[in-house]
Order: structure tokens, then sequence, then C-alpha cells
């Protein structure tokens, strides 16, 4: 994959792409029940990554939605997933929960595909930040499972000396991956598929 440039266009897209999914007036809480009806018929919580390959790896993703504490109480089956893991009710906060897009720019494509994550105290996340966070993997017999969770804020929504936007540069197409100049450098490797990303896989980045 060939390396783009990021102008001062590509960083206009990023937040006029953001912007139309804030517009559509999906809230924490629709968003959070929306993707439940999802879960309960794929039989798989978004806290989890998308495939057994991504376990373990660090993936991007910039925040679309921060959910309260009260939203996060009403989760349900995702709710226990959050406490299987070993985190404390005393834990779900305000903010505590994420959702976050991985593709742009077209309603079906986001909100199919935005997964969630867990926010730690130290790492908080503001809406239009751009996200590092380790996927988790589910539970098995002898294993409680790990939830996805944020390790590192890249980029601050709407920072001037942006490295990060939407690849390919073409902001008609429906699904565009999130690119940083950065990522080759750093261990970052695309992925093949009709769903391509970046993942950085770390020595413990094994298939579950």
């Amino acid at each position: 994959m060939r390396r783009i440039r990021i102008e001062k266009k590509d960083q206009s897209n990023s937040r006029a792409s953001l912007c139309q999914f804030r517009k559509l007036q999906l809230t924490a809480l629709i968003v959070m029940t929306c993707l439940a009806c999802g879960i309960s018929s794929a039989k798989t919580s978004r806290l989890y990554p998308p495939s057994k390959d991504q376990a373990g790896a660090l993936r991007l993703t910039q925040v679309v939605e921060v959910a309260t504490r009260e939203e996060i109480l009403r989760l349900g089956d995702s709710l226990q997933h959050l406490l299987a893991s070993g985190l404390k009710d005393s834990d779900l906060k305000d903010g505590s929960i994420a959702v976050g897009r991985v593709y742009c720019c077209h309603e079906s494509t986001e909100r199919g595909t935005a997964v969630w994550f867990y926010v730690p105290p130290d790492v908080p996340v503001k809406v239009g930040d751009i996200v590092v966070i380790r996927m988790g993997h589910e539970s098995t017999k002898t294993d409680p499972g790990a939830v996805n969770v944020a390790i590192e804020v890249r980029e601050k929504q709407g920072a001037t000396d942006s490295k990060c936007s939407w690849d390919p540069p073409n902001d008609r197409l429906w699904r565009r991956m999130l690119y940083c100049t950065w990522m080759p450098a750093e261990g970052w490797t695309q992925t093949k598929g009709a769903w391509a990303t970046w993942l950085k896989r770390g020595s413990d980045a094994k298939a579950q």
C-alpha cells in the first residue's frame, strides 16, 4: 500500500465525516442499544475483535460515542462480559466504555463495523480522538476472556499536525480504512481481504 500524504483537505474530510456521523443523532444509548440487538443475533459482543486472528493485536479507531455509567449498566450480556473479564462495578463510570469507528464513510459501514472498548481511568478519551486499542478475546472454558481496551490516545480531535486520515483519499467511497503515516515504521502491517485494516501484532497476539 502506498503511503498517503496528509493534506489539510484530508484532515477536513476526516472532520466532516465525523460530523456527518454525529449528525445522524445516534446518542451513545441508541448506538449501544442497536449494537446490542446485533450482538443477540451474531452471538458475539462488540467488546471482542471481529475475528479470532485479531486477538491481542493493536488496532486504531476513532471515537464516535462515549457512554455514561447509566448506559453501561443497561448493556445486558455485554455488561456481564465486562464483569467476567475482571472489571468491577466500581470500574464502570461515565466514559468507561466508548464506541469507535474503524472504517468510514457511510452509515451502514461505520455502524456495522464499530467496536466497543473499555477506557481505563488513565487513558481518558473524547469524541473525535484517534485511539490505539488492544483487541481482546472471547472466553473459553478455562479463560474468562478479555475485552477490547484503550491503551493510548494517539491523536486528539482537531490536531493541527494530523498524521492520520481515511484511505483511499476519496470521500465518495463508502469504505475507507483509518491510516496514519507512522504505522509502517512502528511495525504495523496491513491485512488483506475485503475488510483490510492495519494491525500491530505483539508477542501475545495469538489466535484464540
